[in-house]
This record gives C-alpha cells, structure tokens and sequence, in this order.
C-alpha cells in the first residue's frame, strides 16, 4: 500500500515533491565562504586587521602592523577593565597572524585567492596547510649531510685504527 500514490504516478505531486526535496537539500549544504575558520586570520580579512587595502605595498603593511604590535602588545597595553588583557591578547595574536599572512608574497597570493575564489575552500585548505607543513629546506640537502656524517662517523674510527696498526 503506497501513502503518496501521486508520487508513484508521476504527475504534478511527484515533481512538487522532488522540488521539495531537492530545495531543502540544497538549503541545508554550507555556504561558500571566502573566509574559513582556522586558516589565515579565521573569519577576519587580514587587510583589515591591520587597515590596509589590498592594493599596500610590504612597506606600508609593515608600518600598519608595527603601529597596531606596539598598541596591543601584551607587555605594553594598558587595559582599562579588568578584562581586557586577554582581549587584546587575542587581538595582538590576530594582527600578528595578519602581518605573517600577508608579508610574504607567496602566502598573500594564496590568500588573495582564496578571497576572490571562495566556492574552493578544499583547494584554500590544501594551500594553507602544504605551506604551512612543508619542509622550509630541501630534502635533497638533508640526504646529502645526513650521508656525509654518516660515512665521516664510519671513516673516523678506521682511520683511528689504521694509524694505531702503522705507529705499533
């Protein structure tokens, strides 16, 4: 026994129904938004952290974050409640997060992307954290000096043992 036996037929019911069905879907799937929490400066734009435009050069982006460190700094601020300590703990650990982002050419490239494309959050993640977690230093370097102290550790003590057999 069907309960919706419009459905079943396939007239005007069944397609209401799939409206219905596919709207709410869709209302229920997240947003795409350009800023995502936990990356760069969270739900903040770092431009406006430190009140610069997108258009700022390094020099003035190091002047606006050297103006906002030495107001919020924890070991200059002056709060005026009881409270506010953390406050502007929190916002010195912001406007540093902002000045790291948007310093380095590199980073501020990825974030202005991420700005203008937000619909590919899973590409901004990706980016975010294979900048932040990759080796700083060439993993070809670090094979070559680990195999060289390797060999002089091997070498030494042979060394050592040929010059005790040569001075006997």
């Amino acid at each position: 026994m069907d309960l919706f036996p419009e459905r079943s037929r396939g007239g005007v019911g069944a397609c209401l129904w799939r409206l219905t069905v596919l709207l709410l879907s869709v209302s229920s799937l997240p947003t795409a938004t350009a800023l995502l929490e936990g990356l760069y400066c969270g739900t903040e734009v770092c431009y406006d952290v430190l009140g610069v435009t997108r258009e700022a050069s390094k020099a003035e982006i190091a002047r606006a974050y050297r103006q906002l460190a030495r107001r919020y700094h924890p070991d200059r601020y002056r709060p005026e409640e009881p409270g506010e300590e953390e406050t502007a703990h929190n916002k010195f650990l912001l406007i540093a997060t902002a000045y790291e982002t948007l310093k380095d050419e590199d980073t501020r490239r990825d974030y202005d992307y991420m700005l203008d494309h937000p619909e590919e959050y899973y590409q901004h993640y990706y980016a975010y954290y294979r900048r932040r977690l990759a080796p700083k230093v060439d993993v070809r370097i670090v094979i070559l000096v680990t195999i060289c102290a390797i060999s002089a550790v091997q070498v030494e003590p042979l060394r050592w043992k040929r010059q005790l057999l040569l001075s006997s």
